[in-house]
């Protein structure tokens, strides 16, 4: 199950790599989807870190906009990867599991 879990992750930074330069139909769905499915045996323990963590991307992903030559992909970025985190404590989290052992560290 770590497998499916880095996987879905791997697949959501990429994700959301990719819409700071190119449009994809319905990024947003697919990165919160990519979130949940990375966190399905992750731990509740760690939600409320994970909401900290989308806040700030969200959040930071605003100011980057100041930036003049890449502050709109980097902006993009920043939000993308903020709603595949937000996608994580969204999903039902039962005991600890493999995949949340491998983030801590």
């Amino acid at each position: 199950m770590d497998k499916i879990c880095a996987l879905a992750r791997l697949l959501a930074v990429l994700l959301a790599i990719v819409t700071g330069f190119i449009m994809v139909p319905m990024a947003a769905v697919i990165l919160l989807v990519l979130g949940g499915i990375s966190a399905i045996d992750g731990n509740s323990e760690q939600n409320s870190r994970t909401y900290l963590i989308a806040i700030v991307l969200l959040l930071g992903a605003g100011a980057l906009t100041a930036i003049p030559a890449a502050g709109a992909a980097l902006a993009t970025i920043f939000a993308s990867l903020g709603l595949a985190t937000v996608g994580r404590p969204l999903s039902p989290s039962p005991s600890p599991s493999p995949c949340a052992s491998s983030r801590t560290g």
